[in-house]
Formats: structure tokens, sequence, C-alpha cells
């Protein structure tokens, strides 16, 4: 038996949570997603997990769906987000030399200006 959650983030950037989702599925972590924007949701498929982002009326993201993924998942994309976020906002005399990730999923930039 599985429950139904969803969690609120503070994920507020649509292109920034769109690239973090594609950053996932280019490292094998998502099958494929769907962008419906005329309802402001975005399906993801996990492995056979469907999860579902929705797009709140205060600007924010939710996540939902079985409560065995949707925690993890969440707690992966914001770290995929902000790592995307970083490199959108680099200053232009700075740039990333190394990028590397641990075994914990641990994301470590290297940056050099």
């Amino acid at each position: 038996m599985s429950f139904y959650l969803a969690i609120k983030t503070q994920l507020k950037n649509k292109a920034h949570v769109i690239a973090a989702l594609m950053e996932m599925r280019k490292r094998g972590e998502l099958l494929s997603c769907k962008i419906n924007d005329k309802k402001e949701t975005i399906e993801v498929d996990r492995d056979g997990d469907k999860i579902k982002l929705s797009l709140e009326k205060e600007g924010n993201f939710e996540v939902s769906g079985d409560a065995r993924v949707v925690r993890v998942f969440s707690n992966r994309l914001k770290q995929m987000y902000a790592l995307e976020s970083i490199k959108e906002n680099l200053p232009l005399d700075f740039e990333i030399d190394t990028e590397t990730e641990t075994a914990t999923g641990e994301i470590k930039l290297l940056i050099k200006g």
C-alpha cells in the first residue's frame, strides 16, 4: 500500500527546474519528462514511478506522487536546481573547471576565474 504525498518547494524559476530535470535525465535518473505549459505541470517518469510537478498560485513548484519516491526525488531535484542556478548565474570572469559527484550524491564544483 502506498500513500500520496505532496511537497511544497521554494523552487520558482521554471527554466531552472526544466534544466535540472534535463540534467537528471542525462544522468539516467529519469526516463521521461512531459511538460504541459497550458496546465503549468510537468509529469516525470522515474523508472515507472510517476511524479507530478505543478506550479502553485504562489509561484512555487509542488512535487507530488507516491510517498516512497517523492521525498528522495524532491531532494535530488533541489540539488540539481541549485547546480543549474549556479551554472547560469556565474559571473562572466568565472567558469566551472571540474564537476565531480561522490557516491553519496554530493556534487563538488571547482570554479576558476
